[in-house]
């Protein structure tokens, strides 16, 4: 479990400083990205790992995770996340608060799910959702 932290830990880093090609190493082959706001159809592969990204980061010059929390679930980690996006304008500033779980199989992200509500993501993964609260 810590491995999966620290790993989850290395993925926001290297996206912050790279981006989306940096951290594509670091998913499996046949991931499987969800997100329910996402148009229907299967995201699987790295190749919808770079889609998703570049869906939910369309309209923004810069995207960086500014603050985040990590939280051990089993073979999950839930990533509690502030994000602010840098617009092509620029007077255009956007800071998201999201949730992330993902989901690791042999040291890869084999399942990554979006959340637009943090105690949802804390939910779903067994976690007190009260701990959403405790990360604004």
């Amino acid at each position: 479990m810590k491995d999966n932290v620290e790993t989850y830990r290395r993925i926001i880093e290297t996206f912050n400083r790279e981006g989306v090609e940096g951290v594509l190493p670091y998913f499996a082959d046949d991931v499987e990205v969800y997100d329910p706001d996402m148009p229907p159809g299967s995201y699987r592969g790295r190749d919808a790992v770079k889609r998703f990204v570049e869906l939910t980061t369309s309209g923004f010059e810069d995207v960086e995770v500014i603050d985040f929390r990590l939280l051990p679930a089993g073979d999950r980690v839930v990533a509690l996340m502030h994000t602010r996006g840098m617009g092509e304008r620029d007077d255009l500033v956007v800071v998201t608060r999201t949730a992330h779980t993902i989901t690791f199989r042999a040291g890869k992200v084999g399942y990554w799910r979006a959340y637009d509500d943090q105690a949802e993501a804390l939910t779903d993964a067994g976690l007190d959702p009260e701990l959403a609260t405790a990360s604004s």
